[in-house]
């Protein structure tokens, strides 16, 4: 027979092991914010096709909140600082997340370190594409037409220092031409620019420009890398495939938690959103918007980061190098 010492004992240890689930089992039970660090209309459109499919398995309302600034820092700060409890979530993409730290002097927040990788959502392309009046039909013809007026032309991107203003110098270096980079505060202003005969070309998420190059409002002569998604026409190179010296950014959006999140917490968010990215009428809309859905593992969405990193940094360094600086 069992002392009551012993007894004691096994009746707290099979307390301890029932109650060690239940905090995962329990949550959620309020509703989790989602932080997007952008304005309404952009990035937060992704979590929003998500949304009704999560809310459903989970049980509680995502609130989506917008927290524009400083080409996202703002907003992926504040949830860098947030307590880690599962409650307040970041969604943003690599090249915010990954390029503001390299080139802010005063970015207050590491990717690698300050975050736990949940899943990432789309892979989100990236075509060249150039104004419609500009005189040139495919990608041979764009480059001879910047060779034979250096220094002419402009590009512009969302932003200085984002991944696709890295994109635009790999591209113009690459093809020996200078170009004058011209900063918009996101991809509206610039589309708005482009089909307006203001600015001659540049690199934008195909999410964006997707409705626009089907209506030829905008030419695409190429991808920065990966196979066009939608009919773009029958000679849409792969730019990192076809251009020697092209070095490319890979861009794509993903969730996030804060860094000390208890595992089972995110393992549990990470299957909800897998499974909510796998789902028909999800990928539907997605690529109704000209986007891939990715949904990989935290650990291969983790790797996935950690080499945008690495391909980020050498182009900063390579960029500062050559005088760029970042505004």
């Amino acid at each position: 027979m069992l002392n009551l010492r012993c007894f004691g004992a096994l009746l707290l240890a099979g307390l301890l092991l029932t109650a060690a689930p239940a905090g995962a089992q329990q949550y959620p039970d309020k509703p989790i914010n989602v932080i997007v660090p952008f304005p309404p209309g952009a990035v937060d459109v992704y979590v929003r096709i998500v949304q009704p499919f999560a809310e459903k398995q989970l049980g509680q309302p995502l609130v989506v909140q917008n927290r524009g600034g400083a080409n996202g820092a703002v907003g992926t700060e504040f949830v860098a600082r947030s307590k880690p409890d599962g409650y307040t979530l970041l969604f943003n993409v690599t090249s915010s997340a990954v390029m503001a730290p390299l080139t802010m002097g005063n970015a207050r927040f590491d990717i690698l370190k300050d975050f736990t990788p949940i899943t990432d959502f789309v892979d989100s392309p990236v075509a060249l594409v150039v104004r419609k009046s500009l005189p040139v039909k495919n990608l041979q013809e764009f480059i001879a037409y910047a060779q034979a007026n250096q220094g002419k032309l402009n590009y512009g991107s969302p932003g200085s220092g984002s991944s696709l203003h890295m994109i635009g110098i790999s591209f113009a270096n690459a093809i020996g031409v200078k170009m004058t980079h011209v900063p918009y505060k996101g991809f509206a202003p610039e589309l708005q620019a482009m089909i307006g005969d203001e600015l001659d070309m540049g690199f934008i998420g195909t999410g964006s420009a997707h409705t626009h190059i089907l209506k030829g409002s905008i030419r695409a002569l190429a991808m920065a890398a990966g196979k066009p998604p939608g009919d773009y026409g029958p000679d849409i190179p792969d730019l990192s495939k076809t251009l020697k010296g092209y070095d490319n950014v890979p861009i794509f959006s993903a969730l996030w938690a804060p860094a000390g999140t208890p595992l089972e917490i995110v393992e549990k968010l990470s299957s909800v959103m897998r499974a909510a990215l796998a789902d028909s009428d999800v990928r539907t809309k997605f690529a109704g918007i000209g986007q891939a859905t990715l949904g990989r593992s935290r650990e291969e969405a983790a790797k996935a980061i950690a080499a945008n990193v690495e391909v980020a940094t050498r182009l900063v360094n390579q960029a500062k190098e050559a005088g760029v600086v970042f505004e």
